[in-house]
């Protein structure tokens, strides 16, 4: 972009100064902001979800013990997220 000219400055900033003159003077009306524009987004509530039902039926009988090699504790470093 070129260097403004003192002299464009000058009659810029007079212009400038004109015009705050002019609205100090309640002679024009100050410039008005933009109206904010609501987002396009919709709110809405979400509908409830419906309760899971059980694939299996509740028994009585206790669940069946699991081997040792399933749990997370005995996989190797490499397999274990951090943190997890």
């Amino acid at each position: 972009m070129p260097k403004e000219t003192p002299q464009a400055k000058r009659a810029r900033k007079a212009a400038a100064r004109e015009r705050a003159a002019r609205i100090m003077a309640s002679l024009v009306q100050p410039p008005r902001p933009q109206p904010r524009r609501s987002p396009s987004v919709k709110v809405v509530q979400a509908q409830p979800e419906k309760p899971a039902r059980a694939l299996i039926p509740p028994r009585d009988t206790p669940l069946p013990e699991r081997d040792r090699e399933q749990y997370a504790d005995n996989a190797f470093a490499a397999w274990v997220k951090p943190g997890a």
